[in-house]
């Protein structure tokens, strides 16, 4: 084993207390940039706050791993052998050794930091209106924003994503408050849905989709026009209605599911 002399400790003690300053400096930082981006997040700016935050936590987490494994310890891996070569080639042959470490850090500061944005920008089913469209796409963020400006008491957001996002049973549709579907694919859905009745008062302007004589769904889209087509794609030549979900939280006509789909009828 290599001896040291008391001036090498000398320095490697004053090396380990500017180590343990950086470390604290380095991660007090990242945690006070995540908390900015925790409290700024909006649904406009939500997945640049999420990649921003997951690229902080896990740059924090990899420096303090290489901190702890190759400069606090007083004999340092690296000095065996006495191996040739640059400074940063000595932090790249360090960084390989422990390679496998440093991608658990990244793959856990992206998990910590997603399941603290998830309890930020969500909410149990009590206080948001869940909206599942069968559509392309949608601009969830932008119809989010729109809806969000007037909510009815109790509720904290409403919730817009395509049929894409439940695929793998993320949300749970059979919880979902508001279904938008193409008229075709109604019926494969319709275990899921609740009369139309049950929500929304019957008004003479509605063109109602039946199902066993009783109506179920209300036209929201018809062939290139309908409710909130700046956000939601829609097939053109199609027509889609508006269900919704029997396992509701937020029942009744004077509900807030029936507020928010009264909004999305009266968008463009």
């Amino acid at each position: 084993m290599e001896i040291y002399s008391e001036e090498e400790l000398k320095r490697q003690k004053a090396r380990k207390k500017r180590a343990k300053i950086a470390m604290a400096a380095v991660s007090g930082a990242a945690l006070i940039v995540c908390v900015v981006l925790f409290c700024v997040v909006t649904p406009l700016n939500e997945k640049t706050c999420r990649a921003a935050a997951i690229v902080i936590a896990s740059a924090a987490a990899c420096f303090d791993v290489y901190v702890c494994g190759y400069v606090l310890p007083y004999i340092r891996p690296d000095q065996f052998g006495k191996q040739p070569g640059s400074k940063a080639g000595k932090v790249a042959r360090n960084i390989l050794r422990q390679l496998l470490l440093y991608l658990l850090c990244i793959i856990l500061s992206a998990i910590f930091t997603t399941f603290i944005f998830n309890r930020i920008t969500d909410t149990v089913p009590e206080k948001k209106v869940s909206v599942f469209a069968e559509v392309r796409s949608v601009k969830s963020a932008e119809l989010e924003m729109a809806l969000d400006r007037d909510l009815p008491e109790g509720i904290k957001m409403v919730k817009v994503r395509t049929f894409d996002y439940d695929l793998f049973g993320f949300a749970g549709s059979s919880g979902a408050d508001i279904f938008i579907v193409e008229e075709s694919r109604a019926e494969e859905y319709m275990e899921h849905f609740a009369p139309a009745a049950e929500f929304l008062e019957p008004r003479d302007i509605f063109k109602y989709y039946m199902h066993d004589g009783e109506p179920y769904g209300v036209l929201i889209h018809s062939g290139a026009v309908g409710g909130a087509s700046e956000y939601f794609a829609y097939e053109d030549g199609k027509d889609y209605y508006m269900f919704f979900g029997n396992a509701s939280a937020h029942p009744g006509t004077d509900g807030a599911a029936s507020y928010v789909a009264d909004q999305l009828l009266k968008m463009k």
